[in-house]
């Protein structure tokens, strides 16, 4: 990872004046969304509150910063410079290294305020030239004005509406490549699905071939032909449904080789591996990749005739030995007599439909493995299935079979939409019997191809847990939201991290730990036992914390030093929203986000509960808004997260120029007894929504503070009783202390109907009384009935602190008085 921090340009993006309260920033676009490496490429980010930038934060290497500086104005349509709203763009001169990665490079922006939305700069291995087509002058949709390149270069385009068409003329020698791709869907955009159209045309105008979609790369299509003769080709982009859902794309072309796969798809990790480009047009050619020593994906870019493919295909780097498959391996009994131990990586080609391939192992009985088919996460057109039989099984014996995962048995953290990489499945199995087995791996259309490529991952079951950042619900239009950490110096603030298991299950407490986080940054979580997914971690920063960001893991380990555990952070990008808003785009990213931001101008402090809160209960919270000089603006306070059966108010909010509020907490019979780490959240500004509601907010939390939950002090029991109208009559409560109080306890009724009151008011009680006698008064407005509900009201002072607890649910019926007509109910 590399970042960088402004410092050059810092006196132009001046600071809000001390004390305001900040917006959040947000960032929804980059243009242009990529740039060849080697170069010093400008680009413009777009959003919101961009004003006060001090860095760019990469999740890869081979980019820095040379520059930050605000836009004023920008090209409209027809090229006339338009003035733009302060804050909402910056220009960044970003330095892509001549060796940097292909492909592309996700980042955020950090402000004076805080993290914006994850982005991602597209980097390939050549120049870029412009369509500059100009709305109502030039047009290049047809062959005579098409827009001429050289061959092997990279076009930044943009369809300017449903039905525009761009034709791009490419001189190319015959025998040479004609080659073609799309980076549209991949560069990832706030809503819709971009969905483009790729062909490539000869000199006489026909088509050699067309293409919407790719399995490498889902719905950005690509193309490689050879050139039938020397001549001007056009290459065609369009809009594959004309629904216009973005129209900025990268359409690299020339004569450059695009790779459709490469076998075997994957290695010993550290170790050099030979592998057989396939899918291009002039045949498949050998080429050597060096494995980093770290398991992962790998990138691997295909290089022909001197010119690199635009993007890489992906290789796996595994920690255990390659099985390559040897034909005749059709079949159980064909299957290679050799039997593989485990754990193994079993690698093959389903050549032509109907294929099946055979790899036989041994395994001994009780051993638990994991068999991972990889295909689509590779960019296959496989969609697999992998079985497992005995050897020796009868022909047609059921055995044990997966076609498909779940998105947690992938690392995937909970997202919404298809999730691409759950086409490849995972069969957790549980060897019955020493002995020998036989693996099967087809396809599940009956489909193959000579670029069907797969690999099986073996290895033991073992157990891991997983971190992520909890998506609230009410951010389900922008999923984004609240999916990175910034903490202001001398403050805090609080996420909700959810956890997820993979393999064997967890057994006992763990705590969450930060692993690399800035100095002065401290994290607060409370211990997550069996069961829990999601708990509050408040990130706290120290007064003189250099404001700056980072990427951090976040790991669960076992309390206690219980064995090792697998785990880390695990966050899933949703990008690209459609239809009942799903999700085409998944980034998975294994780092969490993290910035200490410049002062806020308030905190906020709990005075933390000294009595528990009772089932059936209340307790009230009381809070200040500490606040900065040059801030007096209202601040509003919530409970985000609850443990079950804890019951919040609607938000809080203080006033202008008040310091102090009180939040209201109630917990419901079954909420369990124990102790729970409980935080507020306090942002400025009124109102409920925050986040998602457009206005410019500060967010910061309280300091974790314990909540106690309890059984109720008192347990009431109510006799059936009845009054008639107009009239008066006792009501006897019987009392069980479930635990004692001190001193007096007032206690009154509560929910009695309509017309019905006390006749000599609340009552109190000690821990010593068995009951508590009331005198009721039926008035003429009461309506005849049965009446269920009524509860008693008790509230007790403990430690000097009033607790209030409902209990009971009497029936009541009121009677007409004798001799009248009862009144409708």
């Amino acid at each position: 990872m590399r970042f960088f921090r402004s410092t050059s340009t810092c006196a132009a993006l001046l600071l809000a004046a001390a004390g305001a309260a900040a917006d959040t920033p947000k960032l929804a676009r980059l243009s242009p969304p990529g740039g060849p490496r080697g170069t010093t490429v400008e680009v413009e980010f777009t959003g919101r509150a961009l004003g006060q930038t001090r860095e760019v934060l990469f999740y890869e290497p081979g980019i820095t910063v040379e520059g930050i500086e605000p836009v004023e104005s920008t090209t409209g349509p027809t090229r006339k410079a338009v003035p733009v709203d302060p804050g909402t763009r910056i220009r960044v001169k970003l330095k892509l290294a001549a060796d940097c990665p292909l492909g592309p490079h996700g980042l955020r922006l950090r402000t004076a305020t805080g993290l914006t939305e994850y982005q991602r700069f597209f980097v390939g291995p050549f120049p870029t030239v412009e369509e500059n087509e100009v709305i109502g002058k030039t047009r290049n949709d047809k062959p005579e004005t098409a827009t001429p390149v050289p061959a092997n270069v990279t076009v930044l385009g943009k369809l300017n509406d449903p039905t525009d068409v761009d034709l791009y003329r490419v001189e190319v020698k015959r025998g040479q490549r004609v080659s073609a791709e799309v980076e549209a869907a991949r560069l990832g955009v706030e809503r819709g699905i971009p969905d483009l159209h790729l062909a490539i045309y000869a000199p006489d105008g026909a088509k050699l071939a067309a293409a919407d979609d790719s399995a490498l790369f889902v719905q950005d299509p690509v193309l490689s032909v050879i050139a039938p003769r020397d001549g001007a080709y056009l290459v065609e982009v369009r809009h594959s449904m004309y629904n216009a859902a973005n129209d900025v794309y990268r359409l690299h072309v020339g004569t450059f080789a695009r790779p459709t796969g490469v076998y075997p798809a994957g290695g010993p990790a550290g170790e050099e591996l030979k592998v057989r480009v396939l899918g291009d047009p002039k045949g498949a050619w050998d080429q050597t990749a060096r494995l980093p020593k770290a398991p992962g994906d790998v990138p691997f870019v295909a290089v022909s005739d001197g010119v690199s493919a635009p993007s890489p295909n992906r290789l796996r780097a595994s920690p255990f030995p390659n099985v390559l498959e040897v034909e005749p391996n059709d079949t159980p009994a064909t299957a290679p007599t050799t039997a593989a131990p485990l754990p193994v990586a079993f690698n093959g080609i389903i050549e032509k439909p109907g294929d099946v391939d055979c790899f036989r192992f041994k395994a001994k009985k009780g051993e638990q493995f994991r068999f991972h088919a990889l295909a689509q996460a590779l960019g296959s057109p496989l969609d697999p299935v992998i079985w497992i039989k005995p050897v020796g099984a009868k022909p047609g014996a059921a055995g044990q079979r997966a076609a498909d995962s779940r998105p947690n048995q992938l690392g995937f953290a909970p997202a919404g939409g298809l999730i691409r990489e759950t086409h490849d499945p995972v069969l957790e199995f549980t060897v019955p019997a020493d002995g020998e087995y036989v693996l099967g791996v087809e396809d599940e259309r009956g489909e193959g191809g000579a670029d069907y490529v797969y690999r099986v991952e073996v290895q033991p079951e073992t157990s891991a847990v997983h971190t992520y950042i909890a998506p609230e619900p009410e951010n389900q239009f922008a999923p984004q939201l609240r999916q990175a950490v910034a903490v202001p110096a001398g403050n805090r603030t609080t996420v909700q991290v959810g956890v997820f298991a993979t393999g064997r299950p967890v057994a006992g407490e763990l705590e969450l730990v930060g692993v690399n986080l800035p100095k002065g940054v401290t994290l607060h979580a409370p211990r997550l036992t069996p069961g829990m997914t999601k708990v509050p971690v408040v990130f706290e920063a120290a007064a003189d914390a250099k404001p700056e960001a980072l990427l951090v893991d976040l790991i669960a380990r076992p309390v206690g030093g219980a064995s090792p555990l697998a785990s880390g952070y695990r966050q899933t990008v949703p990008m690209n929203a459609y239809g009942n808003n799903d999700y085409y785009l998944h980034v998975p990213i294994d780092r969490l986000a993290l910035a200490v931001t410049e002062p806020a101008p308030f905190t906020v402090k709990v005075e933390e509960p000294k009595s528990a809160l009772v089932q059936n209960g209340e307790v009230s919270l009381k809070f200040r808004v500490e606040r900065a000089k040059g801030f007096d603006g209202p601040v509003t306070v919530q409970l985000e997260w609850k443990p079950l059966g804890i019951n919040t108010a609607t938000p809080v909010t203080v006033p202008a120029g008040k310091t102090e509020g009180v939040y209201l907490l109630g917990a419901a019979r079954n909420a369990a007894a124990g102790t729970h780490q409980l935080t507020l959240t306090a942002m400025s500004g009124s109102g409920r929504r925050g986040y998602n509601d457009g206005e410019g907010r500060t967010y910061v939390a309280s300091q974790p503070f314990k909540l106690p939950v309890a059984e109720p002090h008192v347990e009431a029991r109510f006799p059936r009783t009845s009054i008639e109208r107009g009239k008066t009559a006792a009501l006897v409560v019987k009392l069980n202390h479930l635990q004692p109080f001190e001193g007096k306890a007032a206690v009154t009724l509560g929910r009695l109907p309509r017309g019905i009151e006390l006749a000599d008011g609340p009552r109190e009680i000690t821990s010593a009384d068995k009951e508590v006698k009331f005198t009721l008064r039926a008035t003429p407005e009461a309506l005849v009935g049965n009446y269920q509900g009524v509860v008693l009201d008790v509230t007790v002072t403990d430690k000097g602190q009033s607790v209030r607890q409902l209990s009971g649910g009497g029936v009541l019926r009121v009677d007409a008085e004798r001799g009248a007509a009862a009144k409708d109910k």
